[in-house]
């Protein structure tokens, strides 16, 4: 199938990359900036390339990921939905409900297959804590603490931190939609929110006119209570994920490449580690092979636009609800 990437930054490189890795593929890159696609085409002989989105349609791309910044994946989404492209678009879905509503009727009427990127439920250690629970490894579920957070300019260390999308609020930056993938397996793992709470800010003296630390608390409809802290402050990189069960606890932490579990039965700890060789790019592999899966048997995915928007709406509640502090 002839593939359309909208936006060539880091993602949306990898993308391109990955795609090329399952064969010969045609791939249409579109950038305004001229340079980074020369760059693109070094790496990429066979890849088309193009700075004006208005000439690509002539090519009639069948799917198209949207990799630009927040605020334009909805609008761009709109124009490829309409040329009856199947979508992929990167997290989160936008930074406002604004034309979600326009975005799903033409999703049904073209019957377009979406997807809504959630690499971490495609990550190894994601993944075997949902079969854990599952299979009620620790009992009934009391109370989970997930934790993502990482310094904002060390993301890109060879470019300018306040001119990343997530430094600008115009753009759709801040930490509450950037660490969305927090939120998203929170529900992938617990279930749908209940009630919705908190507390977020601009608390450093980083140069970004968007929150960098927040704190939601959620209780899940007929489930455990559930604390997610985001940040764009730690020198640290950080991910981890804590859940304690009638029977015994769950703990991940992304630099221990383990899962450890504590059994009340046996008081002991036994540790499930990531497995041999693996490369943090499977993820990303993983998620394109199951979406273009879905397109195949003409099946939607189980983060469709429609999915990914109910997320999306909790965010925004957030930010909304929650209480803002300077």
């Amino acid at each position: 199938m002839k593939m359309l990437v909208i936006g060539c930054g880091s993602i949306g490189e990898r993308h391109i990359k990955n795609i090329y890795s399952f064969g010969n593929q045609t791939i249409i890159a579109y950038d305004p900036n001229r340079t980074k696609l020369e760059n693109l085409k070094k790496s990429f002989s066979s890849l088309i390339i193009s700075s004006e989105l208005k000439n690509i349609w002539k090519l009639n791309p069948e799917i198209a990921f949207i990799c630009t910044p927040t605020s334009l994946h909805l609008p761009q989404a709109l124009i490829a939905a309409k040329h009856k492209c199947h979508l992929f678009i990167e997290k989160p879905l936008a930074d406002s409900e604004r034309n979600i509503r326009k975005l799903h009727q033409i999703v049904r009427m073209k019957k377009i297959i979406t997807f809504v990127a959630c690499n971490w439920r495609f990550y190894w250690a994601i993944s075997e804590i949902r079969s854990l629970l599952h299979k009620k490894v620790i009992g009934q579920i009391f109370s989970a603490r997930i934790s993502a957070g990482s310094y904002l300019p060390q993301w890109h260390p060879n470019e300018d931190y306040r001119k990343l999308y997530a430094a600008q609020k115009k753009f759709g930056g801040g930490a509450i939609l950037d660490f969305i993938h927090e939120l998203d397996y929170a529900c992938w793992l617990f279930g749908e929110i209940d009630k919705l709470t908190g507390m977020y800010g601009k608390l450093s003296n980083l140069q970004i006119d968007t929150e960098d630390c927040a704190e939601l608390l959620m209780t899940i409809k007929g489930g455990p209570l559930v604390s997610i802290h985001v940040d764009y402050l730690q020198r640290v990189y950080e991910r981890s994920c804590t859940i304690i069960g009638s029977q015994g606890t769950i703990v991940w932490n992304f630099s221990s490449h383990k899962i450890k579990i504590y059994s009340s039965k046996t008081k002991n700890w036994t540790e499930l580690s990531e497995p041999k060789n693996y490369d943090l790019n499977q993820m990303y592999k993983h998620q394109l092979e199951y979406f273009f899966a879905c397109i195949r048997k003409n099946k939607n995915t189980d983060n469709d636009v429609f999915h990914a928007a109910k997320i999306l709406k909790y965010a925004l509640m957030f930010k909304r609800k929650g209480i803002h502090v300077l």
